[in-house]
């Protein structure tokens, strides 16, 4: 089939082109007229066990940064873990009310964290419809887990035994509107391939002949003339 065949085809059945693409664009509209603006406050912390002392007495080679930095890899990957946990939260919920005197939720704190791991670099990241919720929230966790992050393991002398270093505190909260206008734009896109895709459909299943091309291939026969369109004459 020849590019002016599709062509033809796209100007017979315009109408699925237009019309599913301004449908999915009003209901793009619809969607955005709803949707409410989060905000995301990111925060990473460096974490590291300590290595243990050496015992006066000793004079040869123990290895203790190897092993330091091997626990330390087991460490950050179960402090991902902690963080997610409904603990933590109501840790950080009572660290937010004794320090900001800001009541929140210990489900609410669950519901908006994410945690992730990159060597040994924690990042948490705190959504919130309200940014400077979501910034608090975030330093109230960076505080939580400076105090505390050797608890959750029960170790004994715990601030002695795991380090936990802010490297990002955040200042702000960047708001996730441009995820949103993408996945909208995508959507629109969609709806312009589906229109297009459904006009090719319709018109492969209209059985009706169209060009000598078309009742050659259906009947087998070579066509020995046509008829133009045009006003007859007297």
């Amino acid at each position: 089939m020849e590019l002016k065949e599709y062509l033809a085809i796209l100007l017979r059945r315009w109408y699925f082109v237009v019309v599913v693409p301004l449908l999915v664009l009003a209901g793009v509209i619809y969607q955005a007229s709803q949707t409410t603006t989060t905000y995301t406050a990111t925060l990473r912390m460096a974490v590291a066990r300590t290595p243990d002392a050496p015992a006066p007495e000793e004079d040869f080679f123990r290895y203790d940064q190897y092993y330091a930095y091997l626990a330390s890899e087991y460490l950050i990957d179960d402090l991902v873990e902690v963080v997610r946990g409904n603990v933590f939260a109501a840790d950080v919920s009572r660290m937010l009310m004794a320090s900001e005197g800001i009541e929140v939720s210990p489900g609410e704190i669950q519901g908006s964290l994410a945690s992730e791991r990159i060597n040994r670099i924690l990042t948490i990241r705190i959504t919130s419809g309200d940014p400077n919720r979501a910034v608090v929230i975030a330093q109230a966790a960076a505080a939580t887990l400076e105090e505390k992050a050797g608890n959750y393991f029960n170790f004994p002398n715990a601030s002695d035994i795991v380090s936990v270093t802010p490297v990002q505190l955040p200042e702000n909260a960047a708001a996730n509107s441009q995820r949103q206008q993408l996945i909208l734009a995508l959507q629109v896109i969609i709806g312009l391939f589906a229109g297009v895709l459904i006009a090719f459909l319709v018109d492969y299943l209209d059985d009706t002949l169209r060009s000598p091309e078309t009742v050659s291939a259906a009947l087998g026969l070579p066509v020995i003339g046509t008829i133009p369109e045009g006003k007859g004459g007297r």
